[in-house]
């Protein structure tokens, strides 16, 4: 029989490829050591800054992002960049937020809002005030734009002076006979 078809997989040998992390492992007092480095921005941006008109000099330099090289160190990513704007654009980025997140098991964002915390009147209150200014806004709107049109055809419709020239010729105006 050929191996031609569907395979077959082996559950064992896939569960056990998944235990191997793929990135460093930390101890306690490590994963401790860097959360408090990344929960501080003000000085983890100090720090990185701190040695910036310093040259060192490093033997094969390679253009490879994965690893502790010359450059911006991430200890959660595992990644070094060249420059400050890449680390902080990386430091902003959802892959640096989503790896700090599974290995800490909290968000980096601390300012979410818990809404099961709002209490059911000021939810129901708030959300009427919204739609009371969303219905002023928008019923406003199309009675103004009625006005104008009016508006605009009433001054449409004022008859034009024919001056003295004019009728002395014998046309009202020069163009279309549209009136």
């Amino acid at each position: 029989m050929s191996d031609f078809g569907r395979r077959t997989w082996n559950r064992e040998e896939y569960i056990g490829t998944n235990s191997k992390a793929d990135g460093p492992q930390f101890t306690d007092a490590q994963l401790a050591a860097l959360k408090v480095k990344y929960l501080n921005y003000d000085k983890l941006m100090q720090q990185t800054n701190q040695n910036v008109n310093q040259k060192n000099l490093v033997a094969n330099v390679t253009s490879f992002k994965k690893g502790k090289q010359f450059g911006f160190y991430c200890d959660i990513c595992d990644l070094t960049f060249k420059d400050t704007l890449q680390y902080v654009d990386h430091l902003n980025h959802k892959v640096h937020l989503l790896k700090y997140e599974t290995l800490f098991g909290e968000s980096l964002i601390s300012d979410t809002r818990d809404n099961d915390d709002i209490p059911i009147e000021e939810f129901s209150n708030c959300y009427t005030q919204h739609i009371r200014d969303f219905i002023k806004e928008h019923s406003d709107r199309p009675q103004q734009q009625r006005n104008n049109a009016r508006q605009k055809k009433i001054i449409d419709k004022k008859p034009v002076e024919e001056d003295d020239m004019s009728k002395m010729m014998g046309f009202g105006s020069f163009g279309t006979t549209k009136k």
